[in-house]
């Protein structure tokens, strides 16, 4: 999940990390869950703090969310993590688990700008949470932009994310329906239509054209 705040620069100094229990952002002082149920995610190495205060490489120059899963961190068979074979499910009962705390890791300065928090799916709500609890209560970030192309929101996703006060807006397009029912009161939902430019993408390639021009501007007029 990425977060992409409104500046172009950001110092490799820029992280914070919060407490998550039961899915949410605490107070450092809040009482703990036994240690041996805490994990702490561990970024990957490219976004791993740096102690120079020379500018960081391109690679940092949106900001990172990484949650903590009640998972070890070891490399998978398939070059990925152990973390990445976890189902949603899994992950949105780890992050539940009243006997679990996760650590969640900012790298990145949002304070006084709006973030958006962007990713292919949204589902299950734990994460969106999560990452809009830390923008704002550890990043400082005055608004936070949930967007994805494909809205699935399983069971109470949505109502949750709207109940969330630090999630500003919800934006999916309609490539994916979303009943009546779970749409009706959702005042932070926006769905794009995104009819148009997929009935354009099929013409320019029943002709031979161009669809990467696509991808730089399209008139939805």
């Amino acid at each position: 999940m990425l977060l992409a705040p409104t500046h172009t620069r950001q110092r490799a100094r820029d992280v914070v990390t919060g407490r998550l229990i039961k899915g949410h952002i605490v107070e450092d002082d809040s009482h703990s869950v036994s240690p041996s149920a805490t994990s702490t995610v561990r970024a990957p190495p490219q976004l791993r703090h740096h102690q120079s205060d020379d500018d960081p490489p391109d690679h940092m120059l949106s900001s990172f969310v990484s949650t903590a899963s009640s998972y070890r961190y070891t490399e998978h068979g398939l070059g990925g993590t152990a973390d990445a074979t976890a189902s949603d499910e899994e992950e949105e009962e780890a992050l539940h688990d009243p006997e679990l705390e996760h650590t969640i890791t900012l790298v990145g300065n949002v304070r006084d700008r709006p973030v958006l928090i962007i990713d292919d799916i949204i589902d299950k709500p734990g994460s969106w949470i999560a990452a809009a609890e830390t923008a704002v209560k550890r990043g400082g970030a005055t608004e936070v932009y949930c967007m994805a192309t494909h809205g699935l929101f399983g069971d109470d996703a949505l109502q949750e994310m709207q109940d969330c006060q630090e999630i500003t807006r919800i934006v999916v397009t309609n490539a994916f329906p979303i009943p009546e029912e779970k749409r009706r009161g959702m005042t932070k939902l926006a769905i794009l239509d995104v009819s148009n430019l997929l009935s354009e993408a099929i013409r320019r390639n029943h002709h031979g054209e161009s669809i990467s021009a696509l991808f730089q501007h399209f008139n939805y007029d």
